[in-house]
């Protein structure tokens, strides 16, 4: 199986297993389904990005790694402030939900990454 295969794999038993562990709450976070979409697209994406650019740019990879960082955490903090704006009373469970799937998702592309470049 190809590194790119396995991420996606990967990527896609995480979102089971969160949506498959989400049925046993009563309650999910208002933003729950968004977030979620945001944070896989967003992540799928960014790590076919940089696979391209390690294949395209190799001495550039680092740079545009942490360029990438940079963005997501500008973009992810309008989104959360979106979400904190939209929706003050649930702003906690939401803001809780998207930063442990954020780690989550960003320690599989980092591991998937580490191990493309480790090559």
């Amino acid at each position: 199986m190809s590194n790119l295969t396995g991420f996606l794999v990967t990527m896609g038993l995480m979102v089971a297993v969160i949506l498959g562990v989400s049925q046993s709450f009563s309650t999910l976070p208002s933003f729950f389904y968004q977030s979620l979409v945001l944070l896989t697209a967003s992540t799928i994406g960014l790590y076919f990005y940089l696979l391209r650019v390690r294949k395209d740019r190799p001495d550039f990879f680092v740079h545009f790694y942490l360029a990438s960082i940079a963005i997501k955490l500008l973009a992810y903090g309008a989104y959360l402030a979106l979400i904190i704006w939209e929706d003050r009373p649930g702003a906690l469970e939401n803001v809780v939900f998207f930063i442990a799937v954020y780690a989550v998702f960003t320690a599989l592309e980092v591991g998937f990454l580490w191990r493309q470049i480790s090559r």
